[in-house]
Protein backbone atom coordinates (compact mmCIF):
# COMPACT_ATOMS: atom_id res chain seq x y z
CA UNK A 1 0.00 0.00 0.00
CA UNK A 2 2.42 2.53 0.79
CA UNK A 3 3.85 1.56 -2.89
CA UNK A 4 0.81 2.76 -3.95
CA UNK A 5 0.68 6.00 -2.09
CA UNK A 6 3.58 7.03 -3.00
CA UNK A 7 3.17 5.94 -6.64
CA UNK A 8 0.01 8.05 -6.28
CA UNK A 9 1.74 11.27 -4.95
CA UNK A 10 4.11 10.97 -7.51
CA UNK A 11 1.73 11.13 -10.50
CA UNK A 12 -0.17 13.94 -8.45
CA UNK A 13 3.24 15.79 -8.49
CA UNK A 14 4.07 15.31 -12.08
CA UNK A 15 0.66 16.58 -13.04
CA UNK A 16 1.60 19.42 -10.92
CA UNK A 17 4.84 20.34 -13.16
CA UNK A 18 2.69 19.12 -16.75
CA UNK A 19 0.17 22.15 -15.75
CA UNK A 20 3.62 24.28 -14.84
CA UNK A 21 4.86 23.27 -18.26
CA UNK A 22 1.47 24.09 -19.81
CA UNK A 23 1.48 27.77 -18.55
CA UNK A 24 5.31 28.43 -20.11
CA UNK A 25 3.59 30.23 -22.77
CA UNK A 26 2.68 32.58 -19.76
CA UNK A 27 6.45 33.25 -17.92
CA UNK A 28 5.85 37.10 -19.61
CA UNK A 29 8.52 38.39 -16.86
CA UNK A 30 12.11 37.19 -16.75
CA UNK A 31 14.88 38.49 -14.25
CA UNK A 32 18.34 37.38 -14.60
CA UNK A 33 20.56 36.96 -11.41
CA UNK A 34 24.63 37.14 -12.17
CA UNK A 35 26.89 36.61 -8.93
CA UNK A 36 30.90 35.76 -8.20
CA UNK A 37 31.58 34.51 -4.88
CA UNK A 38 35.52 33.84 -3.71
CA UNK A 39 35.91 30.55 -3.63
CA UNK A 40 37.57 29.65 0.42
CA UNK A 41 37.18 25.55 0.45
CA UNK A 42 34.62 23.46 1.39
CA UNK A 43 31.45 22.40 -0.43
CA UNK A 44 29.45 23.76 -2.94
CA UNK A 45 25.96 23.77 -2.45
CA UNK A 46 22.69 24.21 -4.64
CA UNK A 47 19.32 23.65 -4.26
CA UNK A 48 16.95 24.28 -6.79
CA UNK A 49 13.24 23.60 -7.70
CA UNK A 50 11.37 23.71 -10.66
CA UNK A 51 14.14 24.44 -12.62
CA UNK A 52 17.34 22.70 -14.28
CA UNK A 53 20.94 23.00 -12.86
CA UNK A 54 23.88 23.09 -14.81
CA UNK A 55 27.01 22.62 -13.45
CA UNK A 56 30.51 23.00 -15.51
CA UNK A 57 34.85 23.42 -13.97
CA UNK A 58 35.81 27.26 -13.90
CA UNK A 59 38.30 29.23 -12.61
CA UNK A 60 40.44 28.54 -9.24
CA UNK A 61 39.45 30.67 -6.52
CA UNK A 62 35.50 31.16 -7.41
CA UNK A 63 32.52 30.30 -8.31
CA UNK A 64 29.79 32.00 -10.72
CA UNK A 65 26.41 32.17 -10.86
CA UNK A 66 23.81 32.73 -13.56
CA UNK A 67 20.26 32.43 -12.98
CA UNK A 68 17.31 33.02 -14.98
CA UNK A 69 13.89 33.65 -12.64
CA UNK A 70 10.70 33.33 -15.01
CA UNK A 71 7.40 33.98 -14.28
CA UNK A 72 3.71 34.12 -15.51
CA UNK A 73 3.16 37.33 -13.12
CA UNK A 74 5.21 40.36 -12.26
CA UNK A 75 4.87 39.96 -8.26
CA UNK A 76 5.51 36.40 -8.38
CA UNK A 77 9.26 37.11 -10.21
CA UNK A 78 9.80 39.35 -7.65
CA UNK A 79 8.91 36.91 -4.88
CA UNK A 80 11.11 34.24 -5.97
CA UNK A 81 14.64 34.52 -4.28
CA UNK A 82 18.16 33.73 -5.41
CA UNK A 83 20.44 33.42 -2.76
CA UNK A 84 24.05 33.18 -3.04
CA UNK A 85 26.61 33.03 -0.23
CA UNK A 86 30.16 32.12 0.50
CA UNK A 87 32.54 31.53 3.61
CA UNK A 88 35.23 29.46 5.31
CA UNK A 89 32.70 26.27 4.92
CA UNK A 90 32.11 26.76 1.44
CA UNK A 91 29.55 28.22 -0.99
CA UNK A 92 25.57 28.31 -0.54
CA UNK A 93 23.56 28.72 -3.69
CA UNK A 94 19.86 28.34 -3.01
CA UNK A 95 16.50 29.25 -4.93
CA UNK A 96 13.56 30.04 -2.52
CA UNK A 97 10.16 30.64 -4.01
CA UNK A 98 6.92 31.68 -2.18
CA UNK A 99 4.82 29.56 -0.03
CA UNK A 100 1.85 29.43 -1.74
CA UNK A 101 1.47 29.87 -6.02
CA UNK A 102 -2.09 29.72 -7.22
CA UNK A 103 -2.74 29.71 -11.76
CA UNK A 104 0.69 30.80 -12.04
CA UNK A 105 3.78 29.56 -14.00
CA UNK A 106 7.52 29.79 -13.14
CA UNK A 107 10.86 28.14 -13.30
CA UNK A 108 14.45 29.11 -12.60
CA UNK A 109 17.52 27.98 -14.18
CA UNK A 110 20.86 27.74 -12.61
CA UNK A 111 24.36 27.85 -14.55
CA UNK A 112 27.12 27.70 -12.15
CA UNK A 113 31.20 26.87 -12.84
CA UNK A 114 33.34 25.99 -9.86
CA UNK A 115 36.51 25.22 -9.03
CA UNK A 116 37.62 21.95 -10.73
CA UNK A 117 38.07 20.15 -7.29
CA UNK A 118 35.32 21.54 -5.27
CA UNK A 119 33.07 18.87 -3.61
CA UNK A 120 29.82 19.61 -5.06
CA UNK A 121 26.21 19.35 -3.80
CA UNK A 122 23.07 19.41 -5.68
CA UNK A 123 19.24 19.56 -4.83
CA UNK A 124 16.96 19.40 -7.39
CA UNK A 125 13.02 18.38 -8.58
CA UNK A 126 11.05 18.93 -11.35
CA UNK A 127 13.62 19.99 -13.45
CA UNK A 128 17.03 18.93 -15.33
CA UNK A 129 20.67 18.36 -13.46
CA UNK A 130 23.77 18.16 -15.36
CA UNK A 131 27.44 18.00 -14.05
CA UNK A 132 30.23 18.26 -16.75
CA UNK A 133 34.06 18.30 -16.27
CA UNK A 134 34.35 18.75 -12.29
CA UNK A 135 36.91 16.97 -10.21
CA UNK A 136 35.71 16.68 -7.14
CA UNK A 137 33.36 14.51 -5.09
CA UNK A 138 30.03 14.78 -6.32
CA UNK A 139 26.67 14.34 -4.54
CA UNK A 140 22.94 14.52 -6.46
CA UNK A 141 19.68 14.02 -5.13
CA UNK A 142 17.01 14.45 -7.65
CA UNK A 143 13.18 14.52 -8.02
CA UNK A 144 11.14 14.08 -11.10
CA UNK A 145 14.19 15.19 -13.67
CA UNK A 146 17.16 13.66 -15.62
CA UNK A 147 20.52 13.34 -14.25
CA UNK A 148 23.63 13.61 -16.35
CA UNK A 149 26.99 13.76 -15.43
CA UNK A 150 29.76 13.40 -17.51
CA UNK A 151 34.03 14.05 -17.49
CA UNK A 152 34.29 13.91 -14.01
CA UNK A 153 36.96 12.87 -11.65
CA UNK A 154 36.03 11.45 -7.72
CA UNK A 155 33.44 10.06 -6.15
CA UNK A 156 29.96 10.30 -7.47
CA UNK A 157 26.65 9.62 -5.96
CA UNK A 158 23.48 10.04 -7.64
CA UNK A 159 20.03 9.37 -5.93
CA UNK A 160 17.24 9.88 -8.13
CA UNK A 161 13.59 9.34 -9.02
CA UNK A 162 10.95 9.33 -12.13
CA UNK A 163 14.39 10.42 -14.34
CA UNK A 164 16.87 8.58 -15.77
CA UNK A 165 20.50 9.03 -14.68
CA UNK A 166 23.47 9.00 -17.07
CA UNK A 167 27.25 8.87 -15.86
CA UNK A 168 29.99 8.59 -18.48
CA UNK A 169 34.06 9.45 -18.18
CA UNK A 170 33.82 8.74 -14.57
CA UNK A 171 37.38 8.59 -13.28
CA UNK A 172 36.40 7.29 -9.97
CA UNK A 173 33.84 5.51 -7.95
CA UNK A 174 29.90 5.63 -8.48
CA UNK A 175 27.16 5.00 -6.89
CA UNK A 176 23.57 5.36 -8.25
CA UNK A 177 20.26 4.94 -7.09
CA UNK A 178 16.94 5.49 -8.97
CA UNK A 179 13.35 4.03 -8.77
CA UNK A 180 11.07 4.56 -12.45
CA UNK A 181 13.81 5.72 -14.39
CA UNK A 182 16.41 4.10 -16.58
CA UNK A 183 20.15 4.21 -15.41
CA UNK A 184 22.96 4.20 -18.14
CA UNK A 185 26.97 4.24 -16.81
CA UNK A 186 29.55 4.05 -19.36
CA UNK A 187 33.55 4.31 -19.03
CA UNK A 188 33.81 4.53 -14.91
CA UNK A 189 37.48 3.93 -13.53
CA UNK A 190 36.11 2.32 -10.68
CA UNK A 191 33.63 0.87 -8.84
CA UNK A 192 30.30 1.02 -10.12
CA UNK A 193 27.38 0.45 -7.11
CA UNK A 194 23.88 0.49 -9.11
CA UNK A 195 20.65 0.37 -7.32
CA UNK A 196 17.36 0.43 -9.79
CA UNK A 197 13.75 -0.21 -9.84
CA UNK A 198 10.76 0.26 -12.64
CA UNK A 199 13.62 1.06 -15.19
CA UNK A 200 16.25 -0.05 -17.24
CA UNK A 201 19.84 -0.74 -16.47
CA UNK A 202 22.49 -0.36 -19.02
CA UNK A 203 25.90 -0.62 -17.94
CA UNK A 204 29.04 -1.07 -20.14
CA UNK A 205 33.06 -0.60 -19.56
CA UNK A 206 33.48 -0.56 -15.72
CA UNK A 207 35.96 -1.71 -13.64
CA UNK A 208 33.83 -3.65 -11.13
CA UNK A 209 30.15 -3.76 -10.85
CA UNK A 210 27.87 -4.06 -8.28
CA UNK A 211 23.72 -3.79 -9.49
CA UNK A 212 20.36 -4.52 -7.68
CA UNK A 213 17.49 -3.64 -10.02
CA UNK A 214 13.89 -5.19 -10.29
CA UNK A 215 11.28 -4.91 -13.25
CA UNK A 216 14.18 -3.43 -15.33
CA UNK A 217 16.24 -4.79 -18.06
CA UNK A 218 20.37 -5.24 -17.38
CA UNK A 219 22.52 -5.00 -19.90
CA UNK A 220 26.47 -5.03 -18.42
CA UNK A 221 29.13 -5.21 -21.26
CA UNK A 222 32.83 -4.73 -20.75
CA UNK A 223 33.51 -5.02 -16.58
CA UNK A 224 37.22 -4.93 -16.13
CA UNK A 225 37.17 -6.88 -13.33
CA UNK A 226 34.44 -9.37 -11.11
CA UNK A 227 30.46 -8.71 -11.73
CA UNK A 228 27.68 -9.23 -9.11
CA UNK A 229 23.71 -9.09 -10.41
CA UNK A 230 20.61 -8.96 -8.81
CA UNK A 231 17.15 -8.50 -11.00
CA UNK A 232 13.86 -9.61 -11.13
CA UNK A 233 11.26 -9.85 -13.69
CA UNK A 234 13.23 -8.38 -16.74
CA UNK A 235 15.79 -10.30 -18.75
CA UNK A 236 19.83 -9.91 -17.98
CA UNK A 237 22.49 -9.77 -20.85
CA UNK A 238 26.11 -9.58 -19.19
CA UNK A 239 29.06 -10.36 -21.43
CA UNK A 240 32.66 -9.49 -21.50
CA UNK A 241 33.51 -9.85 -17.60
CA UNK A 242 37.07 -9.99 -16.67
CA UNK A 243 36.66 -11.73 -13.20
CA UNK A 244 33.84 -13.59 -11.64
CA UNK A 245 30.51 -13.32 -12.57
CA UNK A 246 27.43 -13.95 -9.76
CA UNK A 247 24.04 -13.02 -11.37
CA UNK A 248 20.77 -14.16 -8.85
CA UNK A 249 17.20 -13.54 -10.43
CA UNK A 250 13.51 -14.74 -9.86
CA UNK A 251 11.50 -14.48 -13.07
CA UNK A 252 14.43 -13.26 -15.08
CA UNK A 253 16.39 -14.78 -18.52
CA UNK A 254 19.63 -14.73 -18.20
CA UNK A 255 22.12 -14.87 -21.23
CA UNK A 256 25.90 -14.69 -20.55
CA UNK A 257 28.80 -15.04 -22.31
CA UNK A 258 32.46 -14.57 -22.62
CA UNK A 259 32.98 -14.90 -18.46
CA UNK A 260 36.72 -14.65 -17.75
CA UNK A 261 35.90 -16.23 -14.63
CA UNK A 262 34.00 -18.44 -12.44
CA UNK A 263 30.49 -17.92 -13.34
CA UNK A 264 27.46 -18.81 -10.65
CA UNK A 265 23.76 -18.19 -11.87
CA UNK A 266 20.40 -18.47 -10.62
CA UNK A 267 17.07 -17.74 -11.92
CA UNK A 268 13.47 -19.15 -11.91
CA UNK A 269 10.56 -19.48 -14.41
CA UNK A 270 13.02 -18.16 -16.85
CA UNK A 271 15.79 -19.75 -19.76
CA UNK A 272 19.50 -19.41 -18.46
CA UNK A 273 21.92 -19.05 -21.82
CA UNK A 274 25.60 -19.56 -21.01
CA UNK A 275 29.34 -19.57 -23.27
CA UNK A 276 32.81 -19.00 -23.29
CA UNK A 277 33.32 -19.05 -19.32
CA UNK A 278 37.04 -19.61 -18.75
CA UNK A 279 36.53 -20.86 -15.47
CA UNK A 280 34.38 -22.94 -13.02
CA UNK A 281 30.36 -22.52 -13.98
CA UNK A 282 27.71 -23.11 -11.34
CA UNK A 283 23.85 -23.10 -12.98
CA UNK A 284 21.02 -23.39 -11.14
CA UNK A 285 16.76 -23.06 -12.54
CA UNK A 286 13.68 -24.03 -12.43
CA UNK A 287 10.77 -24.06 -15.06
CA UNK A 288 12.73 -23.49 -18.02
CA UNK A 289 15.76 -24.70 -19.72
CA UNK A 290 19.71 -24.31 -19.64
CA UNK A 291 21.56 -24.19 -22.57
CA UNK A 292 25.72 -24.07 -21.45
CA UNK A 293 28.37 -24.14 -23.51
CA UNK A 294 32.54 -23.89 -23.72
CA UNK A 295 33.32 -24.05 -20.04
CA UNK A 296 36.97 -24.15 -19.12
CA UNK A 297 36.47 -25.97 -15.81
CA UNK A 298 33.89 -28.42 -13.95
CA UNK A 299 30.52 -27.72 -14.76
CA UNK A 300 27.19 -27.90 -12.17
CA UNK A 301 24.02 -27.51 -12.97
CA UNK A 302 20.93 -27.77 -11.03
CA UNK A 303 17.05 -27.50 -12.82
CA UNK A 304 13.43 -28.40 -12.44
CA UNK A 305 10.68 -29.08 -14.97
CA UNK A 306 13.29 -27.99 -18.01
CA UNK A 307 15.77 -29.36 -20.16
CA UNK A 308 19.51 -28.96 -19.72
CA UNK A 309 21.92 -29.11 -22.82
CA UNK A 310 25.70 -28.74 -22.28
CA UNK A 311 28.75 -29.20 -24.96
CA UNK A 312 32.32 -28.35 -25.11
CA UNK A 313 33.01 -28.96 -20.96
CA UNK A 314 36.47 -28.84 -19.92
CA UNK A 315 36.33 -30.43 -17.08
CA UNK A 316 33.83 -32.49 -14.81
CA UNK A 317 30.27 -32.12 -15.00
CA UNK A 318 27.22 -32.51 -12.59
CA UNK A 319 23.81 -32.20 -13.76
CA UNK A 320 20.96 -33.00 -11.49
CA UNK A 321 17.14 -32.65 -12.69
CA UNK A 322 13.72 -33.23 -11.88
CA UNK A 323 11.10 -33.46 -14.61
CA UNK A 324 13.04 -32.62 -18.00
CA UNK A 325 15.75 -34.52 -20.13
CA UNK A 326 19.47 -33.81 -20.28
CA UNK A 327 21.98 -33.63 -23.27
CA UNK A 328 25.68 -33.82 -22.41
CA UNK A 329 28.27 -33.12 -25.43
CA UNK A 330 32.13 -33.36 -25.59
CA UNK A 331 33.59 -33.22 -22.21
CA UNK A 332 36.96 -33.55 -21.22
CA UNK A 333 35.85 -34.73 -17.47
CA UNK A 334 33.86 -37.37 -16.28
CA UNK A 335 29.80 -36.82 -16.17
CA UNK A 336 27.23 -37.32 -13.36
CA UNK A 337 23.84 -37.18 -14.19
CA UNK A 338 20.35 -37.06 -12.56
CA UNK A 339 17.02 -36.44 -13.72
CA UNK A 340 13.52 -37.64 -14.01
CA UNK A 341 10.64 -37.88 -16.58
CA UNK A 342 13.20 -37.21 -19.28
CA UNK A 343 15.46 -38.94 -21.32
CA UNK A 344 19.33 -38.42 -21.06
CA UNK A 345 21.75 -38.36 -23.68
CA UNK A 346 25.74 -38.13 -22.95
CA UNK A 347 28.33 -38.28 -26.36
CA UNK A 348 32.14 -38.23 -26.02
CA UNK A 349 32.68 -38.18 -22.54
CA UNK A 350 36.20 -38.73 -21.83
CA UNK A 351 35.92 -39.81 -17.82
CA UNK A 352 33.60 -41.83 -15.60
CA UNK A 353 30.03 -41.65 -16.79
CA UNK A 354 27.11 -41.92 -13.81
CA UNK A 355 23.36 -41.92 -14.30
CA UNK A 356 20.34 -41.85 -12.64
CA UNK A 357 17.21 -42.11 -13.87
CA UNK A 358 13.49 -42.34 -13.50
CA UNK A 359 10.50 -42.77 -15.95
CA UNK A 360 13.82 -41.76 -19.06
CA UNK A 361 15.74 -43.53 -21.71
CA UNK A 362 19.09 -43.15 -21.88
CA UNK A 363 21.52 -43.37 -24.41
CA UNK A 364 25.65 -42.94 -24.21
CA UNK A 365 28.13 -42.76 -26.45
CA UNK A 366 31.43 -43.81 -24.57
CA UNK A 367 34.58 -42.21 -25.94
CA UNK A 368 37.84 -43.89 -26.04
CA UNK A 369 39.62 -45.33 -24.08
CA UNK A 370 37.47 -46.68 -22.14
CA UNK A 371 35.78 -45.32 -18.63
CA UNK A 372 33.63 -46.23 -15.52
CA UNK A 373 30.03 -46.48 -16.48
CA UNK A 374 26.89 -46.74 -14.24
CA UNK A 375 23.66 -46.20 -15.86
CA UNK A 376 20.59 -46.88 -13.93
CA UNK A 377 16.35 -45.89 -15.33
CA UNK A 378 13.02 -47.53 -15.06
CA UNK A 379 10.42 -47.01 -17.93
CA UNK A 380 12.85 -46.72 -20.49
CA UNK A 381 15.66 -48.18 -22.84
CA UNK A 382 19.23 -47.76 -21.99
CA UNK A 383 21.22 -47.84 -25.14
CA UNK A 384 25.20 -47.95 -25.00
CA UNK A 385 27.38 -47.13 -28.06
CA UNK A 386 31.22 -48.35 -27.62
CA UNK A 387 34.32 -47.00 -28.55
CA UNK A 388 37.62 -49.36 -28.87
CA UNK A 389 38.24 -50.24 -25.07
CA UNK A 390 38.00 -53.24 -22.54
CA UNK A 391 34.79 -53.53 -20.51
CA UNK A 392 33.56 -55.93 -17.74
CA UNK A 393 29.80 -56.03 -18.69
CA UNK A 394 26.72 -56.42 -15.82
CA UNK A 395 23.69 -55.63 -17.43
CA UNK A 396 19.94 -56.15 -15.88
CA UNK A 397 16.25 -55.76 -16.56
CA UNK A 398 13.06 -56.52 -15.67
CA UNK A 399 10.11 -56.05 -18.37
CA UNK A 400 12.43 -55.75 -20.83
CA UNK A 401 15.44 -57.93 -22.69
CA UNK A 402 19.35 -56.86 -23.04
CA UNK A 403 20.72 -57.22 -26.34
CA UNK A 404 24.41 -57.02 -27.61
CA UNK A 405 26.38 -56.76 -31.20
CA UNK A 406 29.34 -56.73 -29.51
CA UNK A 407 31.50 -59.92 -29.45
CA UNK A 408 32.10 -60.47 -25.66
CA UNK A 409 34.35 -63.82 -23.83
CA UNK A 410 32.51 -65.59 -20.76
CA UNK A 411 29.17 -64.28 -21.82
CA UNK A 412 26.52 -65.15 -20.23
CA UNK A 413 22.76 -64.68 -20.74
CA UNK A 414 19.22 -65.14 -19.71
CA UNK A 415 17.55 -62.84 -22.06
CA UNK A 416 16.90 -60.27 -19.22
CA UNK A 417 20.50 -60.55 -18.06
CA UNK A 418 23.96 -60.40 -19.59
CA UNK A 419 27.47 -60.76 -18.55
CA UNK A 420 30.68 -60.33 -20.53
CA UNK A 421 34.46 -59.21 -21.05
CA UNK A 422 34.66 -56.83 -23.89
CA UNK A 423 38.60 -56.89 -25.07
CA UNK A 424 40.63 -57.24 -22.38
CA UNK A 425 38.32 -55.63 -20.07
CA UNK A 426 38.88 -53.54 -17.01
CA UNK A 427 36.79 -50.98 -17.14
CA UNK A 428 33.10 -51.02 -15.41
CA UNK A 429 29.91 -51.21 -17.67
CA UNK A 430 27.35 -51.56 -15.27
CA UNK A 431 23.87 -51.49 -16.77
CA UNK A 432 20.70 -51.40 -14.56
CA UNK A 433 17.16 -51.34 -15.91
CA UNK A 434 13.29 -52.46 -14.93
CA UNK A 435 10.11 -51.98 -17.95
CA UNK A 436 12.47 -51.40 -20.84
CA UNK A 437 15.34 -53.20 -23.38
CA UNK A 438 19.11 -52.28 -22.87
CA UNK A 439 21.27 -52.70 -26.33
CA UNK A 440 24.58 -52.42 -26.16
CA UNK A 441 26.18 -51.20 -30.33
CA UNK A 442 29.69 -50.78 -31.61
CA UNK A 443 30.35 -47.08 -32.01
Amino acid sequence: MSRIRNLIAAAALLASAATLQAHAHEQRYQRPVDKTVRYQGGRVSIENSFGEVNVNDGAAGEVDVHAEVRASTQELENAIKVEIGGSAAGVTIRVVYPEKIRNASFSVSLDVTVPPNAPLSIKNQFGSTSVDGTRGPVDITSRQGSVSVQNVSGSQKIDNAFGSIDVADVRGDVILRNANGSIEATRVAGTADIGNRFGSVQVTDVRTLILKNSNGSVEAHGIRGAASIENAFATVDVSDVAGELKVTAQNSKIVASDIRGPATITTTFAPIELEKVHGPAKISGSNANITISDVHGPLSADNRFGLVTAKGIRGPVDIENENGGVTVKDVQGGAKVRTSFGSVFLKDVRGAIEVENQNGAIAVGIAAPCHDTHLRTSFGPIKVELAAGGYNVNARTSFGSVNTEIPMTNMRSTGETLTGTIGNGGCKLDLVNSNGNITLEQE
